[in-house]
């Protein structure tokens, strides 16, 4: 029942909001009636905590129809961080909101947040993969209206209505995967989920997550970039991530060639991701390459047969990125609440990361453990730099914000601390500590030769202070145009453009003066080949 009550907290908060706006708008007590439903939802996560694992049946179909699976909800040690999670940056999105003047704070955006929030949580806590893949759809189609509604003035439609469709490929992928596997061994949910067909599970959450292919879901209007653009982001990964937690640890027994493959293309993808990250103007520019890396980090786990290790990174990527990309503006007097972020993601023995070492570091050293680490230093490199980065100094906060504002990155703090702690039965580990010690290393050494050669890190200076820097910079676009797959697109358009003049130059033929007399040669020509096919 409070599983229920969290959605249903949060869908009335949603409609109260849009009804009282409608009769006598007022923006203060539309974000009173969001901040209350967000909080009470988030306070109810943490009681759920003692009633792990539960679940909740929504929909169950008569005898003899075509599915087999009732749509129902599933809560367990691997699905409720992510729901503390997503309702924290629900939560702190609402509290940091408050600084944010102009067209970017309005009603809209709060009834957003919570409506996304809402369907992405039935998407996280599904029981099996015809419930996630109808959650996928009522959240995609919610996301796409919301979004053209905001790039209408900033003429990003393209780029949302690409989204999307990467979007409806992973939804299609997921089904695929799940009749394969049905075909196979029925199975009732994801709990007891057959290794066959893992890999089109696998390939499904790549896609959602924008690693498979390299998709960089970054679009240029200031309200899909702060506040709501977080939120909407981040949120809709949590679902593939929860998919990925659950493959069987079987997935390398079958497909070794493939598995083999995507392996390599995510060590790319992760690396390249990493060094972007470092390298970028600030962090909103950076914030997708943020996403790629760990969603590499979390595929790789399952890859290494470690599925239930990729919470980790996924927890990383949600709260540490959220508490990051929600410090805005970057005021240098309280930056200090974004550096506890590294918490989750610095992989130190008793930290939230310190068991995910084991997901994305093969048994014994070799290239991939050298990768995995550098990328992980790079990661933690970047963070740092922009955190350095923060040098606001704002005055013009309104009193409430002055509180609510620290407040939101206090409420993700929080929830890293409290997660590390109580996450799942054996989070409180070592893990590996050679590793965690290597990385540590790697990002003190990066920032003490940045502190001895004055090196502030901003990108205009990079090309003076790096080495080759030119070389550097052209290898990273040549692979973020190969790896993005924005050549097929370019060949797509150009092969569509081509076949549209080829059929104007028919459909003119045909409405010339000699169409009828073309019409009936055409008739000829295709009866003919007609009667020697069927001579064959």
């Amino acid at each position: 029942m409070i599983l229920l009550a969290i959605l249903g907290i949060l869908l009335l908060g949603y409609v109260v909001i849009l009804i009282t706006h409608n009769n006598k708008p007022n923006t203060a007590r539309s974000w009173v009636i969001a901040m209350t439903a967000a909080g009470l939802a988030w306070l109810a996560s943490f009681a759920l905590r003692l009633y792990l694992p539960s679940d909740v049946a929504l929909l169950e179909w008569f005898p003899g129809t075509a599915f087999q699976d009732s749509l129902g909800l599933r809560l367990d040690y691997i699905n409720w961080p992510y729901m503390v999670a997503v309702l924290t940056i629900c939560l702190a999105s609402l509290l940091t909101h408050t600084t944010r003047t102009g067209s970017g704070v309005n009603t809209f955006s709060w009834t957003q947040i919570l409506i996304t929030t809402a369907l992405n949580l039935i998407a996280i806590l599904a029981a099996n993969p015809l419930t996630m893949a109808i959650a996928w759809m009522l959240t995609d189609l919610v996301e796409l209206f919301s979004t053209l509604r905001l790039a209408q003035e900033t003429e990003t439609g393209s780029k949302v209505v690409n989204l999307f469709s990467i979007r409806l490929l992973s939804t299609l992928v997921l089904m695929v995967a799940t009749a394969f596997a049905w075909r196979n061994e029925p199975f009732s949910g994801f709990e007891i989920m057959q290794p066959r067909g893992s890999l089109f599970f696998l390939v499904a959450a790549g896609l959602r997550l924008g690693v498979l292919p390299l998709n960089l879901p970054l679009l240029d209007s200031p309200e899909l970039r702060r506040g709501l653009g977080t939120l909407a982001r981040l949120i809709p990964a949590a679902s593939a991530l929860v998919l990925i937690a659950h493959l069987p640890a079987e997935l390398l027994v079958f497909n070794q060639n493939m598995v083999g493959v995507i392996q390599i293309i995510t060590l790319i993808a992760a690396l390249y991701s990493s060094a972007m990250w470092f390298t970028r103007k600030d962090v909103y520019e950076a914030k997708p390459y943020w996403m790629v890396a760990l969603s590499s980090f979390a595929i790789q786990s399952a890859l290494n047969g470690q599925a239930e290790a990729s919470r980790v990174w996924g927890l990383a990527l949600l709260l540490s990125g959220s508490l990051l990309f929600l410090f805005d503006p970057p005021i240098r007097r309280i930056r200090y609440l974004p550096a506890l972020g590294l918490l989750g993601i610095v992989g130190l023995p008793y930290t939230l990361a310190a068991s995910g070492w084991d997901g994305i570091l093969p048994q014994s050293f070799n290239y991939v453990s050298v990768i995995m680490i550098l990328t992980h230093a790079l990661l933690v490199l970047g963070y740092v730099r922009y955190i350095l980065g923060a040098d606001s100094t704002v005055t013009g906060l309104e009193k409430h914000a002055r509180i609510t504002f620290p407040l939101g990155l206090v409420t993700l703090i929080q929830t890293i601390l409290i997660l590390g702690i109580v996450g799942w039965p054996g989070v409180l580990v070592t893990g590996n500590l050679w590793a965690s010690l290597i990385s540590l290393a790697v990002v003190i050494i990066g920032v003490f030769i940045g502190w001895r050669l004055n090196f502030r890190m901003d990108s205009e200076s990079l090309g003076q202070k790096i080495p080759f820097y030119r070389l550097f910079k052209t290898v990273l676009d040549f692979f973020r145009k190969a790896l993005s797959l924005s050549w097929l697109s370019d060949l797509g358009k150009k092969l569509a453009k081509s076949l549209a003049g080829l059929f104007g130059f028919f459909s003119l033929i045909l409405e010339g003066d000699g169409g009828i007399m073309w019409s009936l040669v055409f008739i000829v020509l295709f009866g003919i080949l007609f009667l020697s096919l069927t001579r064959l």
